[in-house]
């Protein structure tokens, strides 16, 4: 049986009474797999838009959903929000940096794909004066910085989730990594326990993320067909782990995970 959408936007509703404009969605995908990028899903929304309507048929947890639900959601949430985008770490990052950065990274990346896409829907509707800064005017929308990118009106933030790892302090092993992605000041955030099954605005990050990394780890199945990806997205089934044993590891394996019981598997990049 499907899983009912969620219809609740309470907590949505109580953002619009404490003074805020915009709420994000957010939810990240892949924390636990082998092999693959770690994403992030985000969605914009304006709060006084949002909480006028219902939700779309369909928006809910995206483990919840088959995935020609999925598919289906993820075209009515690019339809229903202000904005959505999806930002990915490598497992070459994630090994580098560990995994809340490389969520932390993952998160601004998507945060800055959403904004440049929310800046050039108001272009084209407004000319090139629509975008703004916080209300202030004079961004470039073509600019590549970070910094050049701000948000809109009062925004929070919803992340899925006990831990913050979005706003959590970045470490210096991590600057070179995250290139100008640093210089992003993000709004603040509230964790949402649950969230993605409860939070119509989290749903919405959640399905975006799922849908794009099920993608990514689809079409690397073609390149590298032993491990099983078409089916598992690089989670650590048997399929997926006697490939690792028989093979070794492919180049988009996290090498700081532990790949099979024997860690003495394969030592070559495939």
């Amino acid at each position: 049986m499907a899983a009912r959408g969620l219809t609740d936007l309470s907590v949505e509703r109580e953002l619009l009474s404490e003074g805020f404009d915009y709420v994000i969605g957010v939810d990240e995908v892949g924390r636990g797999a082998l092999a693959g990028p770690v994403s992030v899903g985000v969605a914009l929304f304006d709060l006084r838009i949002l909480t006028a309507a219902e939700v779309p048929a369909g928006i809910h947890d995206s483990k919840q959903l088959s995935a020609q639900s999925r598919q289906e959601a993820t075209d009515r949430v690019r339809s229903w929000a202000t904005a959505a985008a999806v930002g990915s770490s490598t497992p070459a990052e994630l090994d580098e940096v560990g995994m809340t950065m490389a969520l932390n990274l993952a998160g601004r990346r998507a945060m800055i794909s959403m904004l440049r896409e929310w800046a050039d829907a108001r272009t084209d509707r407004h000319g090139s004066g629509g975008f703004e800064r916080n209300g202030s005017g004079g961004a470039d929308v073509n600019g590549t910085a970070a910094s050049a990118w701000e948000f809109p009106g009062r925004t929070m933030v919803l992340l899925d989730g006990r831990h913050d790892w979005l706003s959590a302090p970045l470490t210096l092993d991590c600057l070179g990594t995250f290139g100008d992605c640093v210089d992003l000041e993000l709004p603040p955030v509230r964790t949402v326990i649950k969230g993605d099954g409860s939070v119509p605005a989290i749903a919405a990050a959640s399905i975006v993320a799922k849908v794009a990394r099920d993608e990514t780890m689809i079409a690397l199945a073609e390149a590298h067909p032993h491990y099983g990806w078409e089916s598992n997205v690089g989670y650590g089934t048997v399929k997926h782990r006697q490939g690792i044993t028989e093979l070794g590891p492919s180049i988009h394996h996290r090498r700081s995970f532990r790949l099979t019981a024997d860690s003495g598997a394969k030592e070559g990049l495939l």
